[in-house]
C-alpha cells in the first residue's frame, strides 16, 4: 500500500503543475513571473507540505518551471523527503502540450539518500502527463521511474539496478539483526497500471544476485545465491488474479541442519491463484515446488490471511530418487539416531489434505523402496504398495509387499502386509507371515495408538509366534555356537512405549525336546547404539543329549532344568546373570556322561587342565552319574561357580 499511496501523491502534484502550466499561455503577453503556493495535500497516512510552483517566461512558447516541496511524509511511517526541487530551465510549448526534455531533480534528504539527477516530462493538452526519472541514486544502486497518465488511466514502470539488499532492508524498516553479515544486489523492473486511485494490474521481473549472509552462530549461511522472481497480477471483480514464479538456480544455503546447493538441485516455485483483500482470502488454484532431480511437490489451497491459517490445503509430492530426498532433506534431521546412516533407493510419493482442523487425509506410495543401514543393524529390501490414512471415517485398506527385512544378521524372505490406518490407530487386518530361517515368524496381531494426540507418545501391543525356525541358521546368523533342531514358540502381550520393549506374557519356546519360557523381557532403546536387555528364563526338561550335541563339550544324557535370573545384556553382550542348571527331581531317564564331558567339567570347576584324571579316566568312554548341579554368578567380567556342597568344603558340579 505504501508504493500505491506515494504514486498517487506524486501524480496529484504533477496534475497540479500541469494545470498551472496550461494557464500560462492565457496569461503571457510578454515577460512574466508567476508563483503559486499551497500549504499541503494529505491522505490517510501521508502528507505533502510547503508546495510552491514558480513559472518564469519571456514568451508564450517557453518557460522555466520549478516545483518545490518542503516535506513529503511517506506512508506507513517510512520517513520523509525534505526539500524536493523538480525544475526545468526550458519548458517548451507545442500543439499537444508542454514538454521538458532536460530537467533536474534535487532532494536534500530522504530515506533513500540525497538526489541530484535529471528528469524529463510532458504535460499534454488532453490532460495526460508523462514523467521520466531515469537514474535516481538509491541503496547504492540506480532506480528509474516512468509515469504516464491520460487523466484517468495511468502506468508506472520502476526499474532498479544493483540496489543493495542490506540497505533496502533498513529503508523498509526491516533492519538486519545485530551480528549478521548480509549482502546482495537487487535488479529488475516492476510495471503497474491503474485507473484513478485504483491499481488494476502489475508485472514484476526481479533478480537478486551475490546474496550472502551469515548468522552470528553460523547456523544460517548463504553463499553466492542468485534468485529470480517474475510474476503478473490483475484486478478482476475485486480480487487480484496472480501467476508467479520463483527460481533459485545458483548458490548454496545452510540452515541448520539442512544444506542445499542450487548448483546441484535448482529450486523452482510456481503459484497461481487469486487474492481477495475484502474477504481476507488467498486462493491457490495451483502451486508447485520443485527441487531438481530430488522432489516435486504441487497442490491447491485456501489461506485465511486474517489468521494466516489454511482452511483447505492439498499437497501431492513425488520423487524418482528417494535416496536424494533422504540425503538432502531427511538425513540432516536424523544425526545421532539409528536413521542417520542409511542407503536409500527407490521412488516415493505422498498426498496430504488439510482442513481447518489439521491433517484430514494422507497417503503414501512406495515403488521398490529399499532402506539399508550402513552399520548393518537393519534393512528393508525393495518394497512396494500404498498406505492410506484418514482422520475421520474408515480409510481404505493399506497394502505393502516387501522382498524381505533384516535385523542385524537375521534376514527374512518376502511377505505382505494388510492393515487399516485411521485416526489415532494402526490395526493389522490379518496375520503377517514372514518366512524366516527355514521356518516362519508370524505377527498374529498388532495395534498402534498415540500417533495423533498432542503430547502423547506412540505405543503398541502385539502377539507373535515362531514356527520351526532353524536353530542352526539362527545361531550362525548371530555368530553363536551352533545349535541343532528348530525353534517354535509364542510371544504374548508384547508392548513398546518410551523406547522400552517388553513381553508381558512371556516368550514360550519349544527347543531341545523341552520347554523354555522367558519372563519379564525388557529391551531399552532396542535400535540404539547401546541397547540394554533384561530378562529371566525357566528351562524345563531339556534333553542333555540334544544340548551337548550342539556344543563341542562332550556328550551327556539325561534331563536338565535351569533357572536364569537377572540376565542383563549391554550392547548384546552379557553383563550379569544368575544361572542354576540342575537335574530335575524324579528324572528317570538314562544318566550318562562321556569322558570328554567329565574333563571339561573338571577344568570348569577347578580352572586347571585335568591331566592327572585323564590318565585314569582314559580306561572308560563314559560314566553314569546321579545329579548335575551347576551355579554360575556373572558380574561384569567375573564369573563365580558353585555346585553341590561337599563335606570337605568343596563342591560337585556332577555327582
Amino acid at each position: 500500500m505504501a508504493a500505491k499511496d506515494s504514486n498517487f501523491a506524486l501524480l496529484r502534484c504533477l496534475r497540479l503543475t500541469a494545470l498551472l502550466l496550461f494557464l500560462l499561455p492565457l496569461a503571457v503577453r510578454g515577460e512574466i513571473s508567476f508563483g503559486l503556493e499551497l500549504d499541503d495535500i494529505q491522505g490517510p497516512d501521508w502528507q505533502v507540505s510547503e508546495i510552491s510552483l514558480t513559472l518564469l517566461s519571456a514568451t508564450p512558447e517557453q518557460a522555466e518551471v520549478a516545483l518545490r516541496i518542503g516535506t513529503l511524509q511517506l506512508p506507513d511511517k517510512q520517513g520523509e523527503v525534505r526539500n524536493l526541487v523538480l525544475g526545468c530551465a526550458n519548458v517548451e510549448h507545442a500543439a499537444d502540450g508542454w514538454h521538458c526534455r532536460t530537467g533536474s531533480v534535487q532532494v536534500e534528504s530522504s530515506p533513500w539518500q540525497a538526489q541530484d539527477s535529471g528528469w524529463s516530462g510532458s504535460w499534454l493538452a488532453d490532460g495526460g502527463i508523462r514523467l521520466e526519472l531515469p537514474s535516481l541514486a538509491v541503496a547504492g544502486g540506480r532506480v528509474g521511474l516512468t509515469l504516464t497518465s491520460d487523466g484517468r488511466e495511468w502506468d508506472a514502470t520502476l526499474t532498479v539496478h544493483r540496489l543493495g539488499v542490506r540497505q533496502l532492508a533498513g529503508m523498509s524498516g526491516q533492519a538486519v539483526p545485530a551480528g549478521w553479515k548480509f549482502g546482495g544486489r537487487l535488479s529488475g523492473s516492476v510495471v503497474l497500471n491503474g485507473l484513478s486511485d485504483t491499481p488494476r494490474s502489475a508485472r514484476a521481473d526481479l533478480v537478486i544476485d551475490r546474496l550472502d549472509y551469515t548468522s552470528p552462530d553460523d547456523t544460517q549461511i548463504a553463499q553466492g545465491v542468485v534468485v529470480k522472481l517474475d510474476g503478473k497480477a490483475r484486478l478482476v471483480g475485486g480480487a487480484w488474479q496472480f501467476d508467479s514464479r520463483f527460481r533459485w538456480p545458483q548458490g548454496e544455503v545452510y540452515s541448520e541442519p539442512l544444506h542445499i546447493d542450487a548448483n546441484q538441485s535448482m529450486l523452482t516455485i510456481n503459484a497461481a491463484g487469486r487474492f481477495s483483500p475484502h474477504r481476507n482470502r488467498l486462493d491457490f488454484d495451483s502451486w508447485s515446488v520443485s527441487l531438481h532431480e530430488t522432489l516435486s511437490v504441487s497442490g491447491t489451497g485456501i489461506l485465511d490471511t486474517a489468521r494466516w491459517t489454511f482452511n483447505d490445503l492439498t499437497i501431492a509430492a513425488h520423487s524418482d530418487s528417494a535416496g536424494r530426498v533422504y540425503q538432502t532433506l531427511v538425513q540432516p534431521f536424523l544425526i545421532g539416531t539409528p536413521g542417520d546412516d542409511l542407503q536409500v533407493d527407490g521412488r516415493i510419493g505422498f498426498v496430504l489434505h488439510y482442513d481447518a482442523q489439521g491433517v484430514e487425509q494422507a497417503g503414501l506410495q512406495l515403488y521398490d523402496l529399499a532402506v539399508v543401514d550402513r552399520l548393518n543393524r537393519f534393512a528393508i529390501q525393495p518394497s512396494s504398495g500404498s498406505v492410506a490414512w484418514s482422520r475421520d471415517g474408515e480409510p481404505p485398506i493399506s497394502r505393502l509387499s516387501t522382498a524381505g527385512i533384516s535385523i542385524y544378521t537375521i534376514a527374512s524372505d518376502p511377505f505382505d502386509i494388510r492393515a487399516r490406518v485411521g485416526g489415532d490407530r494402526v490395526d493389522l487386518l490379518e496375520p503377517i507371515v514372514v518366512p524366516l530361517l527355514g521356518g516362519q515368524a508370524s505377527l498374529e496381531s498388532f495395534a498402534l495408538s498415540g500417533m495423533q494426540i498432542a503430547g502423547s507418545k506412540p505405543q503398541w501391543t502385539a502377539n507373535a509366534a515362531l514356527r520351526d525356525v532353524s536353530l542352526a541358521r539362527l545361531t550362525q546368523a548371530l555368530d553363536w555356537p551352533p545349535f541343532t533342531g528348530s525353534l517354535s514358540g509364542s510371544l504374548r502381550d508384547m508392548r513398546y512405549r518410551d523406547q522400552l520393549f517388553e513381553i508381558g506374557g512371556g516368550l514360550e519356546v519349544r527347543a531341545f525336546d523341552g520347554a523354555i519360557e522367558v519372563q519379564d523381557l525388557q529391551i531399552t532403546n532396542p535400535l540404539g547404539r547401546a541397547p540394554e536387555l533384561r530378562a529371566d528364563a525357566r528351562m524345563r526338561n531339556l534333553s542333555l543329549a540334544a544340548v551337548t550335541e550342539t556344543f563341542a563339550f562332550g556328550r551327556i544324557e539325561g534331563r536338565l532344568d535351569g533357572d536364569l535370573d537377572n540376565l542383563q545384556l549391554l550392547g548384546w553382550q552379557p553383563a550379569a546373570f544368575d544361572l542354576h542348571l540342575f537335574t530335575p527331581d524324579g528324572d528317570r531317564s538314562r544318566h550318562r556322561i562321556s569322558q570328554r564331558a567329565v574333563q571339561n567339567l573338571t577344568e570348569l570347576g577347578s580352572g586347571v587342565p585335568a591331566g592327572l584324571s585323564a590318565t585314569f579316566l582314559g580306561i572308560f568312554e563314559e560314566f553314569s552319574y546321579d545329579t548335575i548341579d551347576v551355579k554360575v554368578l556373572l558380574r561384569g567380567n567375573v564369573a563365580t561357580l558353585d555346585g553341590i556342597a561337599r563335606k570337605d568344603g568343596g563342591y560337585y558340579l556332577v555327582r
